[in-house]
């Protein structure tokens, strides 16, 4: 005679077994479906890329890594810093950018360089920052960061800028202090 009691822990136990073997985080599945999406499809390294206007140049950039990623919005990535060199007609230097990382966003044509960042003018003015905005289209950088720009006589603190991509002209918003400098 068969074992009544038998019969249902043979139907039951796989039954728990496999219930109590499915069970998934949600978060590490997330992270695993999501993966492909944030590895980059391309990575350069000493990276040169030359941007010009009707063939002439306009601006240089280096940078020790170049990523790309193909998303929903594609960008390029400079995870270990960046150098761009702005140029007038002419290939004369007008004002160069720093910065520890940078961000370009390939359909809105803006590039985005944030901490350390420090921009030099033909002047010698020098404008310190953690956050830098260049519009590739309209020549203009911006920031709503705290801004330091020091001058041959003055140091000039503030929240929020704008300027022109070669930094010859600036306007600084909520100043905090204008310092002059003394040669003494």
């Amino acid at each position: 005679m068969i074992n009544p009691f038998k019969v249902l822990f043979l139907l039951t136990f796989p039954m728990l077994v496999f219930l109590t073997a499915c069970e998934n985080d949600l978060t590490k599945v997330e992270k695993i479906s999501n993966l492909e999406v944030s590895l980059p499809i391309e990575t350069s390294k000493e990276v040169e890329i030359i941007y010009s206007d009707s063939a002439v140049v306009r601006a240089r950039l280096n940078s020790p890594e170049l990523k790309f990623y193909k998303v929903a919005k594609p960008y390029r990535e400079m995870p270990k810093g960046l150098k761009v060199e702005f140029f007038s007609p002419g290939l004369i230097l007008e004002s160069t950018l720093q910065a520890k990382f940078g961000r370009k966003y390939e359909n809105q044509g803006l590039v985005e360089v944030r901490d350390s960042v420090v921009v030099i003018n033909k002047k010698g003015e020098r404008l310190d920052t953690e956050k830098l905005i260049w519009n590739e289209k309209t020549g203009k950088i911006y920031t709503d960061q705290f801004v330091r720009i020091q001058t041959n006589n003055e140091v000039i603190y503030g929240e929020g800028l704008t300027a022109n991509q070669n930094f010859s002209s600036y306007k600084i918003f909520k100043i905090r202090g204008v310092f002059n400098l003394n040669n003494e």
